[in-house]
C-alpha cells in the first residue's frame, strides 16, 4: 500500500461538461424552491396587510425560505469540489433533500 490517494485523478478524468451539466441541474432545482420562496416572501407580506394581519407576517420563515436554498446549493458545491462526479452527484442530490424538507417545514411553521 503505497497511501497515495487515486480519487483525484479520476475527478479530473471526468470532462468538464458532465460537471458543468450536474452543477446546472441542480442549480435549476434548486432554483425552483428560491423563485416559490421569493414570491412568498413579496406577496404574502400584503396579502396580510389587506385582511389586517400585518403584524403576524412571518419575517424569519419568508426570509429562511429564501436563504437556504442557495445556501445548502453551495454548501454542496464546495463539499463536491475535487470528488468523482457520482460523489458529487450524491451530494447535490442530498442538498435538495435537505432543500425540499426545510421548505415543507418552513411552510409548516410558517
Amino acid at each position: 500500500m503505497s497511501g497515495i490517494d487515486e480519487r483525484p485523478a479520476a475527478a479530473a478524468s471526468v470532462p468538464l461538461g458532465w460537471r458543468l451539466a450536474v452543477a446546472v441541474i441542480f442549480a435549476a432545482l434548486h432554483g425552483w424552491f428560491l423563485f416559490a420562496a421569493a414570491s412568498n416572501l413579496i406577496a404574502l407580506p400584503p396579502l396580510y396587510a389587506a385582511q389586517g394581519y400585518a403584524e403576524y407576517t412571518p419575517w424569519t420563515t419568508l426570509i429562511l425560505g429564501v436563504v437556504l436554498p442557495p445556501v445548502l446549493f453551495a454548501g454542496a458545491l464546495l463539499l463536491g469540489r475535487r470528488r468523482v462526479l457520482s460523489a458529487r452527484v450524491v451530494l447535490l442530490a442530498a442538498s435538495l433533500a435537505a432543500t425540499a424538507a426545510t421548505s415543507l417545514s418552513l411552510y409548516v411553521l410558517g
